[in-house]
């Protein structure tokens, strides 16, 4: 993947941001409804399991996020001052109103947490791949 000018590669927040019209969609598709103790996306437990997989584009390859890699985990809930048993969702809105200026998404942490990645800042090129946490079902 070639991080120059035209593209960027930044992993640096926590939180997956989306587009604001990436952002719209996926509220919309997940039921998502915004908490306003912890300012994160909260959905039922029942909208959870039926959450659907999410695909990032980067370069060539496509990306996938299964719906647990979407989820705050639920074990750290205290720490967002949220309910022990509700589901967050770790997306929000990046701001910037369309993909023209090429950003349309930024990863967050769970994203390298699922994904290899190797930095070549000397090339400045990035490399990911799929890694033993991809696909896990757990967060």
């Amino acid at each position: 993947m070639d991080c120059s000018s035209r593209h960027f590669c930044d992993t640096g927040t926590t939180l997956l941001l989306l587009s604001p019209l990436a952002y719209e969609s996926f509220t919309i598709r997940t039921g998502g409804v915004q908490d306003t103790k912890t300012g994160f996306l909260k959905v039922t437990t029942s909208k959870f399991v039926n959450l659907k997989r999410l695909f990032f584009g980067i370069g060539e390859t496509t990306f996938e996020f299964t719906a647990n890699a979407q989820a705050w985990p639920r074990d750290l809930n205290s720490f967002i001052g949220g309910d022990p048993n509700s589901v967050y969702l770790v997306a929000a809105n990046l701001g910037v109103p369309t993909r023209l200026d090429g950003i349309g998404f930024i990863n967050r942490q769970a994203f390298l947490e699922r994904f290899y990645s190797l930095f070549d800042t000397a090339n400045r090129r990035v490399g990911l791949a799929n890694a033993n946490f991809t696909f896990a079902m757990t967060n």
